[in-house]
């Protein structure tokens, strides 16, 4: 007899590829990683917005600018503020006044908003004879489709009643964008901008003077203070007819074009990205063909190569669903989440909080793709805790701490933003520990990594020192935030917060068995410590937002729930309480004010538990942030139309509802009447 049929992983992918019509939200982008472009509907950025709110960008990891400071006499150290801790008077590096509520307006606001990521161009559409800008309300657009075995977008719209077509994809291994457009009377422009402050936008246009654009030959250089990048044209000739616009002039019958980006200079670069490899030798990488051909093979070898999940075995739409947020969701990560450096919450889509890194959801970014067979794309940016390590070493120190405390909100300079929440957070602190341990899972070799080794050592040293002496057993604070980031005003004297509490002793757990594995003599205090770590139980026996302290609001996020979900279970809470959590928040808890990931999050609670039409419909469940548009994108609000936390919360849970955990049974966060299939997903960690 022969064996189950294998997944066909390209058509499950094949099967979700989006096509947008004129009045779809969504947004659809190209990209490697290390760069992406989201297109308007017309797959350039003529239009500049698409329905959903979204803006068209090109977008870089290496792609940081500062604007230099009006007061030059202004220190960051003027920002912290001590706070009495059990180690005694230490330093955070405090905001006075609520993190986003005009915080970028005071003497704090130049250090929360540089360095900051800037659009490195737009890219219109000109009539081919004049080069004047096609004006937007000569545009009908049409249709619009992202091949997902392919990576190529291809828009159809009408400009003055006729037809035009123009695809648009990325390079999978070089910063290349590749356009080709089918109207002969139309060519291509590119304008510029200087960089902003603001806290969602990604360029300013008002400022000519501020930034320079030269043109030699098929490059044209651009020179914003610290960022200086080029982009070589391929394909056109660029001429400059406006200090900050250039037009491409075809050299054939239509335009197509390939720009090839390139940093010359940037004072982070070195340190946290590093060089991109050179372009393929010969002409024919320098053609849109050429650079779709490559698009192509690398999309279906990521597709064949990964894990997969077949859900068109039932009839329950719940099940196509699901399967399509879980297909666009790894795309979208992998175009925007797998660089060298931790992304945006917005990815390289758009800027939001400047462009710059939250390592507290790091793990929702990242996580899902050591799980799904993927283990380089989490790989790349964990080198990100290497650079950190100096600066992550010296606030440990100044906190009393051996090893390593990670930041919260950061840019490629490791230096933590001014912030009211930020640095009293602690659930970024486990995180490389979990990351890490993920990738030796899939890929074993990454537990002999000496790189990983050092991270998992340092993070787990900071997280044993900053536990307090309690009667014999430890707890967590003060000064502390917990992951729901409420009682913010009372940050000096909150203490053990539940998630936190079961992710530290975990966390304490897992590291001591790296030191196991290579043999350190030191072998065995971490996990000891991690069973004197305060369960995380009120007195009533209740998994709640704090051991002890303030009651519970039931608004934004049900933090707690994590502490049996993300963390696997443990004997200090038992499933019992869990549930009884999970059932008081179904219950009585405001949905409308979480956010993208607190569903995933909630399903997996539910999938932990063994509760599979639960874990699914909390997946899906309809709040205003949990909605995937048709592209995949989680829209939160006007200034974050697009949430990547969601996507890779998503892709996690999935993961887990689907694979399951050591020891346990197939797919125990699915309805077994879907006869779900599944294939190359690793299963995570079990109860302990």
């Amino acid at each position: 007899m022969s064996g189950p049929r294998a997944i066909d992983r390209v058509a499950v992918a094949a099967r979700h590829s989006p096509t947008l019509g004129p009045e779809d939200a969504g947004i659809l982008s190209v990209g490697n990683g290390s760069v992406a472009v989201g297109l308007d509907r017309t797959g350039t950025h003529t239009l500049g917005t698409v329905p959903g709110g979204a803006t068209a960008t090109a977008l870089a990891e290496w792609g940081w600018h500062t604007i230099p400071a009006e007061d030059p006499a202004a220190r960051r150290e003027d920002h912290e503020r001590r706070y009495d801790s059990p180690r005694g008077p230490v330093p955070y590096m405090d905001l006075q006044g609520p993190s986003e509520a005009g915080a970028e307006e005071g003497p704090a606001g130049w250090f929360r908003a540089n360095p900051h990521k800037v659009s490195l161009f737009g890219l219109l559409i000109v009539d081919r004879a004049t080069g004047a800008p096609i004006a937007p309300e000569r545009i009908l657009p049409r249709r619009q489709r992202l091949d997902l075995t392919t990576g190529v977008v291809t828009s159809t719209f009408l400009v003055d009643g006729e037809e035009c077509t123009v695809l648009t994809a990325m390079d999978p291994e070089v910063d290349a964008l590749a356009v080709e457009v089918s109207h002969p009377a139309l060519a291509l422009a590119l304008r510029f901008g200087y960089g902003t402050q603001r806290w969602d936008a990604s360029d300013d246009l008002d400022r000519p003077d501020r930034h320079t654009t030269t043109v030699q030959g098929p490059r044209i250089r651009r020179e914003l203070d610290d960022l200086v990048h080029e982009i070589t044209v391929h394909g056109a000739t660029p001429r400059r007819t406006a200090p900050h616009r250039v037009v491409l002039d075809p050299d054939g019958p239509r335009a197509e074009v390939v720009l090839a980006l390139r940093p010359l200079a940037s004072p982070h670069l070195p340190v946290v990205v590093g060089p991109r490899p050179a372009a393929p030798a010969g002409d024919g990488s320098r053609t849109p063909a050429s650079v779709r051909e490559r698009s192509a093979r690398f999309w279906c070898e990521h597709w064949e190569s990964t894990g997969a999940i077949d859900l068109s075995g039932t009839d329950d739409p719940r099940a196509h669903e699901v399967e399509r947020r879980t297909v666009l969701s790894r795309q979208l990560q992998r175009v925007h989440a797998a660089g060298r450096l931790p992304p945006a919450e917005t990815g390289l889509l758009q800027n939001s909080w400047r462009g710059r890194m939250h390592l507290e959801m790091h793990w929702w970014h990242a996580a899902h793709f050591p799980v799904w067979g993927d283990v380089p794309s989490l790989r790349r940016s964990l080198s990100f805790y290497t650079a950190l390590l100096p600066t992550a070493r010296e606030t440990a120190r100044r906190q009393g701490c051996r090893g390593a405390r990670w930041p919260k909100q950061v840019g490629p300079d490791g230096l933590e933003s001014p912030s009211d929440i930020g640095p009293f957070l602690l659930w970024q602190q486990p995180h490389p520990i979990h990351l890490a341990e993920l990738c030796r899972r899939t890929d074993p070799r990454a537990g002999q990594d000496p790189e990983l080794q050092e991270i998992v050592e340092q993070s787990a040293l900071f997280l044993r020192d900053v536990l307090r002496e309690d009667d014999g057993r430890l707890g967590l604070g003060p000064p502390i935030v917990g992951a729901q980031e409420r009682h913010v005003g009372r940050r000096a004297e909150l203490e053990d917060p539940a998630f936190e509490l079961a992710y530290t002793a975990w966390a304490l757990e897992i590291a001591d068995e790296w030191r196991h594995r290579r043999g350190a003599r030191d072998a065995g205090e971490l996990g000891a410590s991690a069973r004197r770590v305060h369960a995380p139980l009120d007195a009533h026996g209740r998994l709640r937002t704090f051991r002890s302290g303030p009651a519970m609001e039931r608004s934004d996020h049900p933090a707690h729930l994590l502490a049996h979900g993300l963390v696997p279970p443990r004997a200090a809470v038992p499933g019992a309480a869990a549930r009884e959590a999970l059932e008081d928040v179904l219950g009585s808890w405001d949905w409308s004010s979480t956010w993208g990931w607190d569903c995933p999050a909630a399903a997996m609670t539910a999938t932990r538990l063994g509760l599979p039409d639960t874990a699914v419909d909390l997946l899906l469940r309809d709040t205003p942030k949990n909605r995937h548009d048709a592209s995949g994108h989680c829209f939160q609000r006007d200034t974050l139309p697009v949430y990547l936390p969601a996507n890779g919360g998503t892709a996690i849970a999935v993961a887990l509802m689907a694979a399951g955990w050591d020891g346990g049974g197939p797919a125990p966060g699915l309805p077994r009447d879907w006869g779900a299939r599944v294939e190359g997903i690793t299963p995570l960690p079990g109860p302990r």
